[in-house]
């Protein structure tokens, strides 16, 4: 499970994120927290973003509806 390195958050099955690189360190940010690593000015590693995948969870979830 990823986790934004700003706000400590577990980002959801599905959510956007991008890997920035600051102080030597590659870093996963959410799309939310990215303003502020610009302003900090942080490096993006690629131009596009990616989504956490949900692979493997099914055996694990319920269906519900």
């Amino acid at each position: 499970m990823a986790m934004c390195q700003m706000c400590r958050r577990n980002l959801l099955a599905g959510e956007r994120y991008r890997r920035w690189r600051y102080a030597g360190r590659d870093a996963t940010v959410c799309v939310v927290c990215e303003p502020e690593v610009i302003r900090a000015g942080w490096v993006p590693l690629a131009e596009r973003y990616e989504r956490v995948r949900a692979n493997g969870l099914s055996g694990s979830v319920r269906r519900v509806a």
